[in-house]
């Protein structure tokens, strides 16, 4: 009889990017491909996309900016 398997044992053997659909080791946290940062395996093999903080911060004060500015000159 064989051991019974854990439930942690590892499914996968490399994980997808979801960018360009490169294989890559698990242990990658950047494509070798297209370069793009993935984090972690999802549950079907591929790699759960990072979230980018820094283009949304970026974003969010390019807004305020832009509300200050219109403020400013029109009111």
């Amino acid at each position: 009889m064989s051991a019974p398997s854990s439930s942690k044992e590892k499914k996968h053997i490399s994980k997808k990017c979801p960018e360009c659909y490169e294989y890559m080791p698990l242990e990658a946290k950047v494509c070798p491909a297209c370069k793009m940062r993935v984090g972690k395996i999802g549950p079907h093999g591929m790699a759960v996309r990072l979230t980018e903080w820094r283009a949304y911060t970026i974003c969010m004060a390019l807004w305020l900016f832009l509300a200050f500015y219109i403020k400013w000159a029109f009111f």
